[in-house]
């Protein structure tokens, strides 16, 4: 497997990964994937041979605040170190910025990306005295 710095993202693979994933959210507007990948601050991706099996996409600044918005695994990869391995990449490259956010489901099924993200430092904004408010339309 090999994780690199890319923009160079096919629509077609970047829908099967998200529809794999159930994010049909994303898939039901193909048309701003390329504003996705070209706007976000750093887009890594995980390939085994040609074939996208991993991404994790961060919007910000690049200087003090960042926000880990996309991390994706096929299913079939996923509990292989695909995910973590991209995050330490993130994480590396994000090195000089104070503020990182990631969301992600707080729900039962998704225990593990949750224990993922709180091994690496996460922490839910409540125990760090934070609250968070989204708008979502």
């Amino acid at each position: 497997m090999e994780i690199c710095a890319t923009r160079a993202l096919e629509r077609a693979e970047l829908i099967r990964l998200y529809d794999a994933v159930g994010w049909s959210a994303y898939t039901r507007e193909p048309e701003l994937f390329g504003p996705m990948v070209d706007g976000a601050w750093l887009v890594l991706a995980a390939r085994e041979g040609d074939r996208l099996v991993g991404l994790v996409r961060v919007v910000g600044d690049g200087a003090t605040v960042a926000c880990i918005q996309d991390l994706l695994v096929l299913p079939e990869h996923q509990g292989c170190g695909i995910g973590r391995a991209l995050l330490d990449r993130a994480l590396e490259a994000c090195a000089g910025i104070r503020q990182i956010y990631i969301t992600t489901d707080d729900a039962a099924a998704n225990q593990r990306v949750i224990d993922l993200y709180r091994s690496l430092g996460f922490r839910p904004t409540p125990e760090m005295g934070l609250t968070t408010l989204t708008l979502q339309r």
